[in-house]
Order: structure tokens, then sequence, then C-alpha cells
């Protein structure tokens, strides 16, 4: 397991703590599924289906954020998008990575080592305060 869902932080409002469950559900899943590919227990396109649903649903995650915060003139909007862009692009670029080599020790280490601290860290700043702001309109 990548993610612990009983350790990871809450926020405000329970549709962002709800997309975040599911997503840590699909990045446990994809962690584990590189890790048996490693010792080929799993084929290379169980990988790449997973890391597919991961993208999308990063993506949809990121747009629900975004629509409320744009919605609610959310005050820290542009700073927020940024780091959602910026994030974004590097998954982009590891699942391009990953087409290219099929390494998933690239993909392992940038879910350990990047992915897992910055979305701790995001959720308990950027979100916590996203999700406060919006907890006054959406309670």
């Amino acid at each position: 397991m990548l993610i612990n869902k009983e350790n990871f932080p809450k926020v405000a409002l329970d549709e962002m703590n709800s997309i975040h469950d599911v997503e840590i559900d699909i990045v446990n899943r994809l962690y584990e599924a590189l890790k048996d590919f490693k010792e080929g227990k799993v084929s290379q396109e169980e990988v790449s289906k997973l890391l597919e649903e991961f993208l999308k649903d990063v993506q949809e995650h990121f747009k629900f954020e975004q629509g409320l915060m744009e919605e609610y003139q959310f005050f820290a909007y542009p700073m927020h998008k940024g780091e959602h862009d910026r994030v974004l692009m590097e998954l982009l670029e590891l699942k391009k990575e990953w087409e290219r080599s099929k390494n998933p020790d690239i993909l392992i280490d940038y879910l350990e080592n990047q992915f897992v601290p910055w979305i701790i860290n995001h959720v308990q700043t950027m979100d916590t305060v996203t999700a406060m702001y919006l907890s006054n309109f959406l309670k």
C-alpha cells in the first residue's frame, strides 16, 4: 500500500474527502500493479490501464475542485490551479515515459517520493484552506 486512507488528512468538505478516498484507492492499485509487474505477475497492459484510470481520476478531481473555486470566487484560485496544472503535467510526462520505456521503477519512484509527499502537503495546506472557504457556501 502506498497511501493509508486511515491516516490521510481530511478537509471540511465531505465531497472533497470522498474524491481523495477514491483517488487513494486507484493510486494504491496502480502502485501494487507496478510492483507486481516487476515480478512478472501483472501484464504491461494492466499497468497501462490502471495508469490511465489514475490520470482520468486526477483530471476529474482537479476539474471538480477548480469548478467550485471558480463558481465561488476563491481568492487563491490561480495558485491552487497552478499546482494542479503542474502535477498534471508531471503525470502526463510520466505516462509518456511509461509508454516509451515500460520501466516500473520510474513510476514507483515518482509515486513514493514526489506524489505522496505532494498530495499530503497539498491536502493539508491548499485543500484545507479551499474546503474551509467553500464550506461557507456549500453546507
